[in-house]
């Protein structure tokens, strides 16, 4: 029997409405594998059984069973990467929370609280891909942030001062925050800032500054020179998370408008805009090297005779399927973009121009074998290819030659191959 890749979460809630809900959410809007449990004796059972299999528990800390929080002790004893979920909470419980190894906590104040857990799952999951650069001059403040990010499941680097951080950097540019304490030897932290933002904008990374011996100015001062965030120190483990987290979200809200700016919403193909934009680099880059650019335009025959005798529905499973198919033979080295109703454009660089005509007549007669599955019964397809192999001043020169050729491929016959 196949086992399960996905994620495995464990809730311990004794509340039905709330444990349910919480599990029916995890499951449709995250994808992971749920097993729920309703009382301490059923909860150390399922995680003496699943053991390390359990990527995160969920853990109510008052159940009828064990009304104490014994289960988050069970829990980190076994090592389980824990968030405690709870509708009683005040200064003492945090503070007996801020000693036990967990993750975070959320607590239960309403309808939200299920996002928030949701949440949670969400951040925590995605943490684990996030790199966070560390950068202080005092190892034992380095190490113990270093440590507290970690147990947040984040990828840690740690520098001693500015131009560590800036090797560090270099090494890895993927990295996606970067704390910076202010007092540091050879180069300040406002110092440090600035030389990062020589090369990493607000976009590709956010800057936290931290200071012992912050102020109004200080804090302004780090946000002028590049920093997204200023904290004072010492902070709260919840507060530092907290702005690490909002920093990375604003990263990740940034990401998604400019991926919608250059995507196809219905293909989830590149678009006319970056078609443009990166066509032109590439054109450019053929032209300087003395490559061989490639461009091609393809349709789908008959495509309004599918829209018109299966309706629209069926006209969106076709050209999803087709661009999927595009992916297929050309993802790894060439752009792909849906260039307007059943039109797509693909352009490339190549050594070997007899390899990439193949190619299409190889796409050609992939898509003309394949069934299309739909509700409405199944479809078939064929593609006409229009391709440009000359030399051209623009881009646009390209496009318009690769154009008439697939208006030569229409007036063939359609289902072929034509270049020039």
């Amino acid at each position: 029997m196949k086992t399960s890749t996905r994620p495995k979460v464990l809730i311990v809630e004794d509340t039905q409405f709330f444990r349910e809900t919480l599990k029916k959410q995890i499951e449709e809007k995250l994808g992971f594998s749920v097993i729920t449990a309703q009382s301490y004796a059923d909860a150390c059972g399922i995680i003496l059984e699943e053991g390390l299999n359990i990527y995160l528990a969920l853990l109510d800390l008052n159940l009828p069973d064990a009304p104490n929080g014994e289960i988050v002790d069970f829990a980190i004893e076994q090592k389980i990467p824990s968030v405690v979920v709870s509708g009683y909470f005040n200064e003492n419980i945090r503070e007996e929370l801020a000693h036990k190894n967990i993750i975070d906590y959320v607590i239960k104040k309403g309808p939200g609280s299920i996002d928030d857990a949701v949440n949670a799952v969400k951040r925590i999951y995605k943490n684990q891909l996030v790199k966070i650069l560390v950068v202080d001059d005092s190892l034992t403040a380095r190490v113990q942030l270093a440590h507290l990010l970690r147990g947040y499941r984040f990828q840690l680097f740690e520098a001693a001062d500015g131009p560590e951080a800036l090797t560090v950097l270099q090494e890895h540019p993927d990295i996606k925050l970067t704390i910076v304490d202010y007092n540091m030897p050879k180069m300040d932290g406002c110092e440090l800032v600035e030389e990062i933002r020589q090369n990493f904008s607000r976009q590709q990374m956010a800057i936290i500054g931290i200071s012992g011996q912050g102020s109004s100015l200080l804090s302004t001062k780090f946000i002028k020179l590049g920093a997204n965030d200023f904290l004072n120190k010492p902070f709260m483990k919840e507060e530092i998370y907290c702005r690490v987290t909002q920093n990375l979200e604003m990263l990740d809200h940034i990401k998604m408008l400019e991926d919608a700016l250059i995507t196809d919403y219905l293909t989830g193909l590149k678009n006319r805009r970056y078609l443009f934009d990166r066509g032109e680099i590439i054109h450019h880059e053929a032209k300087a090297s003395q490559g061989q650019f490639v461009c091609a335009m393809l349709d789908i025959d008959h495509f309004k005779k599918v829209n018109d005798e299966k309706g629209h529905g069926a006209g969106d499973v076709v050209l999803v399927n087709f661009a999927g198919v595009l992916q297929k033979h050309f993802r790894n080295d060439a752009v792909v973009a849906r260039f307007g109703g059943d039109e797509f454009c693909i352009v490339m660089l190549t050594d070997d121009i007899a390899a990439a005509k193949d190619r299409f007549e190889v796409l050609r007669a992939d898509i003309a074998q394949r069934e299309i599955e739909h509700y409405a019964g199944m479809i078939s397809v064929t593609s006409s290819v229009g391709i440009c192999t000359q030399k051209t001043d623009t881009l646009e020169e390209a496009i318009t030659l690769a154009d008439e050729q697939l208006y030569k491929s229409k007036v063939e016959g359609r289902n072929k191959v034509s270049v020039i």
